[in-house]
């Protein structure tokens, strides 16, 4: 029999969950086995979504993950991915969200149809998907997202709701348009509107912590969530956006940036493109080209390509913002290839 260890899980707040882990499961099977839904996604190491600091403890080695999710730089200053840990002791684990996450994490399952396919750039569609009447609208926080099931497809994606919750039965996601995207590829063959979807959720911790001076920063489609968080802000906010795509054909929502100006006087918003004709007048190069002047006593919140987030931690972790106050949420591509 597998030998089986003590781990105790802080959280902000000081509050802590105590549970048996085997050493041959992971710290995320183990607290599901035990009835703890803590927050986790892609259980591979892909998504960085179960980090958390070991506080005290040993392991042998993680499994196998993505350097986007965990560098070895960050395993080595204590950072662990909770999916991909298994313990050789009794270990101490803190998380950098509250307790009354856990158990809510999953939040019950709805029927909805796509009522609207709108392509807002060469390779991004904005979709509205309607909840069925008979059930209750889902509640959020703005920045989480939903999985949804295309049944004519067979696939099920991760998509972070643009809009705020209002009560009501409409949901707005950002999705790019993949080449051989299974499900976006069903969106860009103008196939989808009025299909049935099922949805499973909220799920995510990337959202706003209340923070009077926060930056956001937004690579393509990681604008999503930001925007629903951006549209949440109280007007005294002192936010700072910086948005960006590789290219000009690959922008969207800039008349909704402009509306919010109107209701965030304090929102300073640039946009950036890495490839640019020469008929565009804007900023130029990657997102982190323009995050200074970088402020260590503000919050920084990072939303896109695993790249791009890595890139911009480095540099804010090199001007001295404490990890603590950097949040993160990368988008992974998924193509047919992972369906």
């Amino acid at each position: 029999m597998s030998a089986e260890y003590k781990v105790a899980l802080t959280f902000e707040g000081a509050d802590r969950i105590d549970i048996a882990c085997r050493a041959d499961e992971d710290v995320i099977t183990a607290a599901l086995r035990q009835g703890h839904l803590l927050l986790s996604d892609c259980r591979e190491g892909s998504c960085a979504t179960c980090r958390g600091f070991l506080v005290d403890g040993d392991y042998d080695q993680l499994l196998p993950h993505s350097p986007h999710a965990l560098t070895d730089a960050e395993e080595e200053d204590g950072i662990v991915l909770a999916c991909r840990l298994r313990p050789s002791s009794d270990l101490v684990i803190d998380f950098d969200y509250p307790a009354d996450r856990v158990g809510r994490y999953e939040d019950g399952t709805r029927n909805g149809q796509i009522v609207a396919v709108d392509r807002v750039a060469d390779t991004v569609a904005r979709i509205t998907v309607r909840t069925n009447a008979a059930q209750d609208p889902f509640q959020w926080e703005p920045g989480q997202y939903l999985q949804i099931t295309l049944p004519a497809v067979g696939a099920t994606r991760a998509y972070s709701m643009a809009n705020t919750p209002d009560g009501g039965r409409e949901l707005e996601f950002l999705i790019k348009l993949l080449a051989d995207g299974r499900f976006s590829g069903h969106l860009a063959a103008d196939k989808a509107l009025g299909e049935p979807v099922r949805l499973r959720g909220p799920y995510g911790q990337f959202v706003f912590r209340g923070e009077p001076r926060p930056v956001f920063v937004a690579g393509g489609t990681g604008l999503a969530p930001v925007l629903a968080i951006l549209r949440s802000l109280a007007p005294a906010t002192e936010a700072r956006l910086v948005f960006g795509a590789a290219q000009e054909s690959e922008l969207f929502a800039l008349d909704e940036l402009r509306s919010l100006r109107q209701t965030l006087p304090h929102l300073d918003a640039v946009v950036t493109v890495e490839r640019p004709t020469e008929s565009w007048s804007g900023a130029t190069g990657p997102v982190t080209d323009h995050l200074d002047p970088i402020d260590p006593t503000r919050a920084y919140y990072l939303c896109g390509p695993p790249a791009m987030i890595s890139a911009a931690e480095l540099r804010l972790l090199a001007a001295g913002v404490p990890r603590d106050h950097i949040h993160t949420e990368r988008f992974l591509e998924t193509g047919d290839q992972q369906p």
